[in-house]
């Protein structure tokens, strides 16, 4: 009975989805809105890598980088390395960056690949949330609100 019950556990464990992993529905929802606020726009065939990205357990901040990293967001942010840093600080962060922000990174995208800067300046601004939903990451985390607590 014994051998039979450790192959079964370790079975189950590999047969479910990790906790990094987002159903089909969940996935395409997060893209899509992913989509409509980062490039005003609705999904197209091309995004199906993105849903599967996030089917597959990538981890959403790098999903996310990958999509704000594009020639397309570059172009709506203004096609400058300083807009685009700009807009990502907006977007990401929900506040404008310092002129020293803008300076450092805008210096970085010659360097750096513009996914490598979203996800960096997406990780080190939003911190850690699970739904990238600005407004609900603003009630959650952001230090100016009366019912924010550091963890």
């Amino acid at each position: 009975m014994r051998r039979a019950i450790l192959p079964a556990l370790v079975l189950l464990f590999l047969v479910l989805p990790s906790n990094g992993q987002y159903g089909y529905r969940d996935a395409r929802r997060t893209v899509e809105r992913w989509y409509s606020r980062y490039l005003g726009r609705e999904m197209d065939p091309y995004s199906g890598t993105w849903v599967q990205a996030l089917q597959q357990g990538q981890d959403p901040n790098q999903v996310l980088s990958g999509i704000l990293g594009s020639d397309e967001y570059y172009r709506r942010a203004g096609g400058t390395p300083a807009r685009f840093v700009a807009q990502l600080y907006e977007d990401v962060g929900g506040r404008r960056p310092t002129p020293r922000e803008v300076d450092y990174w805008a210096r970085r995208v010659y360097h750096d690949s513009r996914s490598d800067i979203a996800y960096a300046i997406l990780t080190r601004s939003a911190g850690n949330h699970d739904d990238y939903d600005r407004d609900d990451w603003r009630d959650r985390y952001d230090y100016r609100r009366p019912h924010y607590r550091y963890r």
